[in-house]
């Protein structure tokens, strides 16, 4: 199961957009998703991405983060 927070950035002025998933994000989503995959008896391997967006003059700038963060 992929868990992915998307994060998105006018520029890069003040830091990547992965900069800013804060902890307590990490600790509340991690949380739901053992809670929910507990309740529902999945047994699944979950992993947690990060796809950054940076816009550009033209465009996109997008970066896929696999295991951006451990969890349980």
């Amino acid at each position: 199961l992929a868990i992915v927070e998307v994060k998105t950035r006018s520029s890069v002025d003040f830091g990547n957009p992965q900069d800013f998933v804060k902890p307590k994000q990490i600790k509340n989503l991690v949380k739901a998703v053992d809670e929910y995959v507990t309740a529902n008896n999945l047994g699944l391997e979950v992993r947690f991405d990060i796809i950054a967006i940076v816009k550009k003059e033209k465009g996109f700038e997008i970066e896929h983060l696999e295991n951006a963060f451990y969890h349980f």
